[in-house]
């Protein structure tokens, strides 16, 4: 019961429109994806590549990694915007951030 105390605490202090349930499977949801993920990484062999980076730079490339990673299975389920907004809730970027991610920082308009 203590998780659900807290999970009612997060959602008062940031005045969100959602039950600690709803919360709890968000949550869950993204713990699936990260091991999704990860899974992911380490079948393509991304994660030696990524290990000879610096931190800030593994950062991006693993940020950059996941917006591809996570469009390419949503893509036949989503509209584009709907996977924006996603990962830039799941990596706490702005939208135009993934939107650059994902389009190699090339200058666009939005979607």
């Amino acid at each position: 019961m203590e998780i659900k105390k807290s999970a009612q605490q997060y959602i008062d202090k940031y005045n969100l429109n959602t039950t600690p349930e709803l919360l709890m499977k968000q949550f869950q949801l993204i713990i699936e994806l990260h091991k999704d993920f990860n899974k992911y990484l380490k079948t393509e062999k991304l994660n030696q590549k990524l290990e000879k980076m610096n931190r800030s730079q593994r950062l991006l490339e693993k940020r950059r990694l996941f917006a591809e990673w996570y469009t390419l299975n949503n893509q036949n389920k989503k509209m584009v915007k709907e996977i924006l907004i996603d990962v830039s809730e799941m990596v706490f970027a702005s939208t135009k951030t993934v939107q650059k991610d994902l389009l190699g920082n090339k200058k666009t308009s939005t979607f």
